[in-house]
């Protein structure tokens, strides 16, 4: 592997540096294999500061695994920008889906990694929370009117039927297809949020 050129920018562009050659790394390596020289090497930082920004792989890890996050919301609230809550259900759930299949590093840590997981699990209650509290809000923009409490709990059992979904995939290809996921979410989760 060819080294890269010293980052000589901000703090904020070698962090950036680090969490893409992380990236790339866990994507290819899981998280067992993953070389944290490899990745100094690639984002173009010396070990001394991939160490000083992230003390360890788990640090990394998690790092990486909430600016994944941030992506995948970012996209899923794009894609539901103008629709009322129903049909934001719906393509959320279509989406968020699509994002774990098409992304090499989500679909590593969420289906594949074992070992990703086990080091995220210990965020999943705060994921969960953070997931659900960003949803809901979305769905209140989009003109949501049940009371609070009542949506929170809606999304949050939506959010842990995703979650369940992925982990456990289902068996026949065609039923993971966006069209199902979003007919499947039109019968069973749009109906619970009004």
């Amino acid at each position: 592997m060819a080294r890269k050129a010293r980052v000589t920018a901000s703090p904020e562009q070698q962090e950036q540096a680090i969490l893409d050659a992380a990236s790339v790394e866990f994507t290819e390596n899981g998280v067992r294999a993953a070389n944290m020289d490899a990745i100094a090497t690639a984002a173009g930082v010396s070990r001394s500061t991939l160490y000083r920004r992230f003390p360890s792989k788990d640090n990394l890890l998690i790092a990486l695994a909430n600016a994944t996050f941030e992506r995948g919301m970012a996209r899923l609230e794009t894609a539901v920008d103008g629709l009322s809550p129903r049909d934001a259900v719906v393509e959320a759930f279509a989406q968020g889906a699509d994002l774990v299949n098409s992304d090499p590093l989500l679909h590593r840590m969420v289906l594949e990694d074992y070992e990703i997981r086990s080091v995220t699990a210990t965020m999943s209650t705060l994921f969960i929370d953070m997931v659900t509290a960003r949803v809901a809000a979305t769905l209140r923009e989009a003109g949501a009117a049940m009371p609070e409490k009542d949506l929170l709990d809606a999304v949050q059992i939506h959010v842990r039927l995703v979650i369940s979904y992925l982990e456990v995939p289902l068996t026949e290809e065609a039923e993971r297809s966006p069209e199902a996921m979003r007919a499947f979410a039109a019968k069973f989760l749009a109906p619970m949020i009004y």
